[in-house]
């Protein structure tokens, strides 16, 4: 059962959790046998191209490896610098022809040159922000903290992009793969990436794994457990207010994707992401399904927190035999 794993784990804790992750891994060995799953397309695609990022990658010794310049990149700034200033001297050196500088044709040739200077200054800010770009990714990819529920073309795109894509293992990036960026108008970096054209500032980063949302679900399971092993009732305003965080959560489309794709030990959604992955159902249909896992999930663990409790009640209450009776027990039983 999806997230069965958050509610074992809180009663093999008991009432604290001082682990969640040894919890997490003690529930996930509980219970009975069920048959395994098909892991959606999604997850085993993002998890090739995480190998082959990571595998392209083991070649590279310094940072200088991940940050330094193709010679074709090189080649691109280079034209792309000397055109420019080529731009830039001719309107300088007809802008020197007016003595009236508040002629239109003056003030055309001042912005022609303006231009250039936002250029130069954009390229210098895109470049930096590509190179440190380019290392956070590895470092991410590494640490494997890419949720599997990006799309698949929105991953292969990232590493084509930084220059990481190996499809053959042989670690090098492939030369139909290769995408070394050229210089736009303006400044723009942008990238041929399978014919289409992607700008570094209109790329869309593959989003993480929402661990913070999946912090959550463990601290209101814990808490749905331990108010069981306590004694008490249920909140039926605290379960509302728990549905209505959870629906919130969920209407952010990664979060939505992060918990079906990524958290298989500590909530199981492998049917929910097969059915999407499908066609079966789509993200509304996703959502709702995934939002009533959790919700029985929950409300699962308040019920095995307050069957432990009953137990350890009804101990507390048997009748206690005396000495005497003690005694007259082990003589029958002696006789018998």
């Amino acid at each position: 059962m999806a997230n069965n794993a958050l509610i074992q784990g809180a009663a093999d804790t008991g009432k604290k959790f001082l682990d969640v992750g040894q919890a997490l891994a003690v529930g996930s060995m509980g219970g009975t046998s069920i048959a395994p799953k098909s892991v959606p397309n999604r997850v085993a695609e993002n998890k090739a191209i995480q190998g082959r990022v990571n595998s392209y990658m083991g070649k590279m010794k310094t940072d200088m490896d991940f940050t330094s310049f193709s010679p074709s990149e090189t080649k691109s700034m280079r034209s792309f610098l000397v055109s420019q200033r080529s731009i830039y001297a001719n309107a300088a050196k007809e802008a020197a022809k007016f003595e009236d500088t508040t002629n239109p044709e003056y003030m055309a040739y001042v912005d022609t040159m303006q231009g250039v200077n936002n250029s130069f200054t954009n390229l210098a800010s895109q470049l930096k922000s590509y190179k440190k770009s380019k290392v956070d990714y590895a470092k991410t990819m590494q640490e494997g903290l890419y949720s599997n529920g990006n799309p698949t073309a929105k991953s292969e795109e990232a590493a084509i992009i930084y220059g990481f894509y190996d499809s053959d293992g042989d670690k090098r990036s492939d030369d139909r793969y290769d995408a070394p960026f050229q210089i736009q108008n303006g400044g723009n970096i942008a990238f041929n990436v399978r014919g289409k054209e992607v700008t570094y500032n209109g790329m869309e980063e593959p989003f993480l794994k929402d661990t913070k949302f999946l912090n959550g679900l463990n601290k209101s399971t814990e808490s749905a457990y331990n108010s069981g092993l306590s004694g008490n009732n249920e909140n039926p305003y605290s379960l509302d207010s728990y549905k209505q965080e959870l629906n919130d959560s969920l209407q952010n489309e990664d979060t939505l994707r992060s918990i079906i794709f990524d958290f298989e030990a500590e909530a199981d959604m492998k049917d929910i992401g097969v059915k999407l992955e499908s066609g079966e159902i789509d993200l509304a249909g996703a959502r709702t399904e995934v939002a009533a896992s959790l919700t029985q999930a929950r409300e699962e663990a308040y019920t095995k927190g307050k069957k432990e409790y009953d137990r350890e009640q009804a101990k507390v209450d048997a009748p206690k035999q005396t000495s005497s009776q003690i005694a007259a027990s082990k003589k029958i039983t002696k006789k018998l």
